[in-house]
């Protein structure tokens, strides 16, 4: 995107001065939409009123999420002050100032998605999330569930500062941007021609991780038929003996090995998380978004403490490690699916 070119400066003043617009936009929209109800059921008599409540819902959620942009920005400026114009910003009592900020922004989204998608979350238990070093894996399926490693660690209430890889699209998110380049995170270039450059960054977020935790989201992507298939082409050309372990998936995407074997191999004290989720693939587009709102079936997470002693010390071992706890998860979600 050409946005995500330009300067820093240039590019965080264009969004941020758009994001109260926007928000003033929705909301009017939204009022004008209330008032109007009542006359547009009447004269069509009804016939269109599902389509018209999930609308209202839809351009509520959006509402929602604009607010949060707005407060996080406003947040991200107060800590800035906070920390003396970014004097302290790397100081470890400002960096969990950011983190618990992030936390209640990611759990207000989600928030949202419960209330007025009417998205039901039922969470594990989170207590062995309360100290690292940690490496956390995580499905990936829709807009919302990269707020769920956040979510977890926050309810988890420990003391720990968490590091993510993301992809720079999201930098396009104002707040995220602000809080994105204030904690340890990396923002990958998810094509880009140097891949060695990208990994090493990955792997230098593995340093230093201490009592903290690193977020990576090994799909890369989100779940598509289309993309199961370009991943085992792929893959069968890079590695056919990988083939016959991943091609039974039906759930998740095969892992992109580059990333987290970079972060173990800096952190092989590490304890690997993974976690898992299913639900969240009504949530892959605003068409599915628009489709099934309100949702009636719920979401469920699992999550999954593998010691670091448990972990193969060879990457080919680790890559087949990972695989075989990936299968896991496909297979938690197709048992899952059928149980509803």
């Amino acid at each position: 995107m050409k946005l995500l070119q330009l300067p820093t400066l240039i590019r965080r003043s264009i969004l941020i001065s758009v994001l109260p617009i926007a928000l003033g936009f929705f909301i009017g929209g939204l009022a004008v939409f209330i008032l109007l109800i009542p006359s547009v059921l009447i004269k069509t008599r009804s016939k269109y009123t599902n389509v018209l409540f999930r609308f209202g819902r839809v351009v509520t959620m959006l509402a929602w999420y604009l607010l949060l942009e707005c407060l996080g920005v406003l947040s991200a400026g107060a800590l800035w002050i906070l920390s003396c114009i970014g004097l302290f910003k790397n100081a470890r009592w400002i960096q969990r100032m950011h983190g618990k900020v992030q936390y209640r922004w990611t759990n207000g989204l989600l928030f949202g998605v419960k209330v007025f998608l009417n998205g039901n979350i039922n969470f594990p238990d989170c207590s062995a999330l309360q100290s690292g070093p940690m490496i956390i894996i995580s499905q990936h399926r829709s807009f919302f569930d990269a707020c769920i490693p956040s979510v977890l660690i926050g309810k988890a209430k420990g003391k720990l500062v968490l590091r993510h890889v993301l992809k720079s699209e999201l930098l396009l998110s104002p707040s995220l941007d602000l809080f994105g380049h204030r904690l340890p995170n990396y923002f990958v270039t998810r094509k880009s021609p140097n891949r060695d450059k990208e990994i090493k960054a990955i792997r230098s977020l593995g340093l230093g991780l201490d009592n903290d935790a690193c977020v990576i989201f090994p799909e890369g992507t989100f779940y598509s038929k289309r993309r199961f298939a370009a991943s085992l082409a792929e893959i069968e050309k890079t590695d056919p003996e990988r083939l016959h372990r991943v091609q039974k998936l039906r759930h998740v995407l095969p892992i992109r090995t580059g990333g987290i074997l970079a972060l173990l191999d800096a952190t092989p004290d590490a304890d690997l998380i993974v976690i898992g989720h299913s639900g969240f693939e009504r949530f892959s587009s605003f068409q599915d978004i628009f489709r099934n709102v309100p949702f009636t079936s719920p979401i469920n997470i699992t999550l999954q403490r593998i010691p670091h002693t448990e972990i193969p010390a060879e990457d080919r071992d680790k890559a087949k490690f990972l695989d075989e706890q990936w299968q896991s998860i496909d297979l938690w979600n197709e048992q899952v699916r059928q149980s509803l």
